[in-house]
């Protein structure tokens, strides 16, 4: 079954995002060959960017969460689109720690607490929009719920998973995110958290009942309107133009050792590992370009 997003709202006062990336981040997986640390970090990471870039509001704004907890993990970035076309990368893909004192995996621990969250939005404006905010707990669902209050000012649940099967496969990925409108009422206010419990069993709900039935399972009793479907997609649009960019922003000195030693340069997406060869010709164009910058 394909990933699903799903928009919705409740007794008409809050709203409610959810989703299935399962196959993202097994996708994810594969191409980091990340170990089962790195893939719940990364994981939890994809299922929140997908929910933030549903909340954009033109198709072409685009939007990067940044998670750097000051771990051994390292920096985890998501970057995607109003269209749900998302791609991510974790920096240390093979970080993988003993279990914590619960006997769960230490994703605390490889993410940090010494750090940010960082959302930049591009909404086509002159300048794009930069919120930042710290990190508590380092289990990415309580820092984004953080962000969307100090950042947004908009008080939220968040809840985000990653499950894996006995072969480090994905079971499940997905999660949750619940926005009360300005004008909530203090009933649909308390609704909502008496089932903070329930929405933190979205994992188990979705091994046999989906994202939808996910969500009527944990809103039962409310009036639950369901506003939107999309299909959340990883797609990389890196290109040999796009990393010419990079080529250049690396300064005059680096490009010409580039060219000296080595004849040329392979240059890897981050995002997607696809390498792009640019000869020694083709660095000295670039040589050129840096220059003049």
């Amino acid at each position: 079954m394909s990933d699903i997003l799903i928009r919705a709202m409740l007794n008409g006062e809050a709203t409610v995002c959810a989703c299935d990336v399962s196959e993202m981040v097994e996708t994810a997986r594969k191409i980091h060959e990340t170990m089962p640390v790195a893939t719940i970090a990364l994981g939890r990471t994809l299922a929140a960017g997908t929910m933030m870039a549903s909340m954009l509001k033109s198709r072409h704004d685009r939007m990067t969460l940044t998670i750097n907890g000051g771990g051994p993990a390292g920096t985890i970035m998501v970057v995607g689109d109003a269209v749900l076309h998302m791609k991510g990368y974790i920096a240390n893909p093979v970080v993988n720690l003993p279990a914590n004192d619960r006997g769960t995996f230490d994703i605390a621990g490889a993410v940090g607490t010494d750090g940010f969250v960082t959302v930049v939005k591009d909404l086509g404006l002159r300048e794009p929009y930069i919120g930042k905010t710290p990190m508590l707990t380092g289990e990415i669902g309580e820092d984004i719920a953080n962000y969307f209050l100090i950042s947004e000012q908009q008080p939220s649940v968040v809840y985000v998973n990653t499950w894996l099967e006995t072969d480090m496969s994905i079971v499940n990925a997905g999660g949750v995110i619940v926005r009360p409108l300005p004008d909530c009422s203090e009933e649909t206010l308390t609704e909502i958290e008496k089932r903070a419990g329930t929405i933190a069993n979205y994992a188990m709900y979705m091994l046999s009942k989906g994202a939808r039935g996910s969500l009527e399972q944990i809103f039962e009793g409310m009036e639950m309107e369901i506003l939107e479907e999309q299909q959340p997609l990883w797609q990389c649009d890196c290109s040999k133009e796009r990393l010419e960019e990079v080529v250049i922003s690396l300064g005059k000195h680096e490009i010409q050792d580039m060219i000296e030693k080595d004849d040329g340069a392979e240059i890897v997406c981050r995002f997607c590992n696809k390498k792009y060869w640019f000869s020694a010709e083709e660095l000295k164009r670039l040589l050129e370009q840096a220059v003049k910058e």
